[in-house]
């Protein structure tokens, strides 16, 4: 049961792909419009509803997962070397959640949702590999 489930997420989730997927495989159009797409969510949603950074929201739309890696980088290598008595850390750690990692989480998911609802009305979708009738010997 549970190998089932996971086959059936993974293959719900192999049909959300980057921007950079369209974009590399020549399909400009569909990056151009899917980033365009989430970028006026994501700002709608973060910067006028909640006071968010309009830099975050780019930074989360255009830089993907590797904004993940830019957190990670910073907890681990550069807030040991913040001062923790003058406040500084806490500021820093505070602009980093705020400014930089709940953008990039959730516009992790909202840019591969955009993609695919453009990627859908465009007809660009990747085909979905039917799984065979029977099993490997």
């Amino acid at each position: 049961m549970k190998s089932m489930w996971r086959a059936f997420a993974l293959d719900k989730l192999d049909r959300f792909k980057s921007p950079w997927f369209y974009w590399h495989t020549g399909r400009k159009r569909v990056a151009i419009a899917s980033l365009i797409v989430s970028t006026l969510a994501m700002w709608t949603a973060f910067v006028l509803a909640a006071g968010f950074s309009l830099w975050s929201i780019i930074i989360a739309v255009l830089l993907d997962a590797v904004g993940f890696w830019l957190a990670l980088a910073y907890l681990l290598f550069l807030r040991s070397h913040l001062p923790g008595f003058t406040g500084l850390q806490s500021i820093a750690d505070f602009f980093i959640v705020n400014q930089l990692a709940i953008p990039l989480l959730i516009g992790f998911f909202a840019t591969r949702a955009a993609t695919y609802w453009v990627a859908k009305a465009c007809g660009h979708l990747p085909p979905n590999p039917k799984p065979p009738d029977e099993p490997p010997p």
